[in-house]
């Protein structure tokens, strides 16, 4: 079964758009991409939790990311 959904041709244009990139502009849509899924990952979280502080917030997000475990362990719960 192949999973790829873009063509050969828009894969090359990607590729080399990407190769023609500094490093920081790569870096800078690494941090752009991550700071949009961080606030949708938040909206989220106070949709589910609406009665939540900050910290709960960012505790209950921090479950999701790296397990029940190690986010009572980081956060001392």
């Amino acid at each position: 079964m192949d999973l790829r959904d873009t063509s050969e041709r828009a894969r090359e244009v990607y590729v080399r758009r990407l190769a023609q990139m500094t490093p920081s502009e790569r870096l800078d849509i690494g941090a752009a991409l991550w700071a949009a899924g961080d606030s949708l990952q938040r909206a989220a979280a106070r949709h589910l939790y609406p009665e939540a502080s900050e910290e709960e917030i960012t505790f209950r997000i921090a479950v999701t990311r790296f397990g029940e475990a190690l986010a009572r362990k980081a956060y001392r719960r």
